[in-house]
């Protein structure tokens, strides 16, 4: 009897896919005493997302700090006061977000407004670490899942496994990292216990059962003893777009639209376009020096002094 194979074999999928995935499950708001916030979605990190938005909000603002994260999947809310006070509530959806956002301005601040409304896709790190003996098989496994970053992840699963292996000698762990969507099974009868690792539960329990019923000993009952699943990244929830269209930052949109506004003045040779930009996140507002507005979308390029990817709100146009 091959007892573990199907561990085995799954850990090689679970490499591969994980090393295909870009982990993109922290954000951060930041806000200065001036009224303006920047929030950060996707980022690869927490303390990343954190340090990024910082950055960006002290650009424009003063006396910026950290408002509000989350790694989980959830919408960011902000609500802006008359005085220019912001706040900022994390919640599951975005009616929620807005609600919670609105209720905690009007409690502290007047002339509260909704602001804008962010979403955070979310998704966790998993890490399975094993050990085989000379022959092959499976001496000892751990399973770590639901952590925020991948060296988390790995540490914790390369803990389990060793020290399960206290009273073992020439045996080492080795660890299989992924990101997103993972599932581990584990199906048992009385003489045999199998384990799977999917990308979905439904594939992971017929594994797990499929093989407890090939190496079981005959008239054995084959049943699954336990479920781990990983958090994937969840898409924007449908409703998402309409409270959007409630912000701020929809309506000043609406009223930029392009074919409501002429090309940008072009500049004599030589010269430049001169303007200044007010953006919340890549969404930005041009204001030219005869005080015409135009709206744009920045594009994220690479900062190679940090090796980041931000915003770049620099441009004119023209």
């Amino acid at each position: 009897m091959n007892f573990h194979r199907t561990i085995l074999i799954s850990l090689i999928g679970l490499a591969l896919t994980g090393a295909s995935h870009d982990a993109l499950a922290a954000a951060a708001v930041a806000a200065g005493s001036n009224g303006y916030s920047y929030t950060l979605t996707e980022a690869t990190d927490l303390e990343k997302a954190k340090a990024e938005a910082l950055a960006e909000c002290q650009r424009r603002a003063p006396d910026c700090e950290i408002v509000g994260w989350t790694t989980e999947a959830s919408a960011i809310a902000l609500a802006k006061s008359a005085d220019g006070s912001i706040v900022t509530t994390i919640r599951p959806t975005p009616e929620l977000a807005r609600d919670a956002a609105m209720k905690r301005c009007r409690a502290k601040y007047k002339g509260c407004k909704f602001a804008a409304v962010y979403w955070e896709p979310g998704g966790d790190w998993v890490a399975w670490a094993t050990a085989k003996g000379p022959d092959g098989l499976l001496v000892a496994q751990h399973y770590a899942y639901r952590y925020t970053t991948e060296s988390e992840a790995s540490r914790t699963a390369m803990k389990g496994c060793t020290e399960k292996l206290k009273n073992t000698s020439g045996v080492h762990c080795t660890v299989a990292s992924g990101w997103g969507a993972f599932v581990r099974a584990i199906a048992s009868s009385s003489s045999y216990t199998s384990y799977r690792i999917e990308t979905d539960r439904a594939t992971a329990e017929a594994g797990a059962l499929k093989q407890c019923r090939e190496e079981s000993a005959p008239g054995d009952a084959c049943k699954i003893d336990s479920v781990a699943e990983n958090t994937a990244p969840r898409a924007k929830p449908a409703s998402f777009d309409k409270v959007f269209a409630q912000t701020t930052v929809a309506r000043e949109n609406a009223t930029l639209r392009p074919s409501a506004r002429p090309n940008p003045p072009v500049p004599p040779r030589g010269q430049a376009l001169s303007c200044t930009n007010r953006c919340v996140n890549g969404s930005c507002v041009r204001t030219f020096a005869n005080g015409r507005t135009e709206r744009w979308q920045a594009p994220r390029v690479l900062d190679p002094f940090t090796n980041n990817w931000k915003w770049d709100t620099s441009s004119c146009g023209g």
